[in-house]
This record gives C-alpha cells, structure tokens and sequence, in this order.
C-alpha cells in the first residue's frame, strides 16, 4: 500500500515557529526605537517654532520669554509680552511644553523642554546662550 501523505513535520512547524521568535525578538525593539525618534522629530518641531517665537521676542523686548505664565498664541496683540507668536495646539495635545529663561542682553539664555504626555520620561530639550550663540539638543 502506498501513503499519500502531504502536510509538515513537526520538526519543520518548529523550525518556522523559532526563525519566526527571533525575527520578532530583533524588529520589535528596533521597532520602539523608531517610534520614539519619530516622536522626538515631532517635538523638535514644536521646539522649532518655539526658537522662532524666542528669537522675535528678543529683538522686540531685550530679553526671552520663560517663566510659569508664558502662552503660545498664534498672533498676539502688538506689544504683548504675554505670550510667543506660534501655534502649538497640535503639538500640545501630545507634549508639555515649558520655556525658562534667565539674563537679558548678550546674557540672555533660554531653555525649551518637551514632555510626552503618554509616557513622561521621553523628553526634548534645547539650549540656547546668547552669549556664546550656541544652542544644544539633548535627547
């Protein structure tokens, strides 16, 4: 009698089963890590349009814009120093934005720091010093 047997072997359905553990064991963490950069490329955007604010904030007042109160308002009043010229509703909704400033003048420095609001310790930060013209990202 002949057997005409079609299928996999066991031994074959476990060869399959642990190429396919390793693959997953490999891409998942690459696969974190590509989702955070690209949440850390958004928050540079924000911090972007923060940079900007700061900078036409200096040339109006003398000095940046920090400090618990500060706003982000898309086209303040004239002469308002109650808020930075940028739109952040949508960057807002994903991220706590704070902005610190000290000094005035060539002294003047600022720091702009993004928190993730679903997972709190994934941070963007920028430094600025006026005085040496050098602004650092720390991831």
């Amino acid at each position: 009698m002949r057997r005409n047997q079609k299928g996999f072997t066991l031994m074959e359905l476990m060869v399959v089963i642990v190429i396919v553990a390793i693959l997953a064991a490999v891409a998942v963490p690459l696969y974190i890590n590509y989702v955070k950069d690209a949440q850390r490329t958004e928050a540079k955007g924000a911090i972007g349009a923060v940079i900007t604010s700061e900078q036409t904030y200096f040339q109006l007042n003398g000095s940046y814009a920090g400090g618990g109160g500060i706003s982000f308002v898309k086209n303040p009043a004239p002469g308002s120093q109650g808020g930075l010229n940028c739109d952040l509703t949508e960057a807002l909704g994903k991220w706590t934005i704070t902005v610190t400033s000290s000094g005035t003048g060539a002294t003047a420095k600022y720091t702009v720091l993004a928190t993730n609001l679903a997972d709190g310790t994934l941070t963007q930060q920028y430094d600025y010093d006026r005085n040496t013209g050098v602004g650092t990202w720390t991831p």
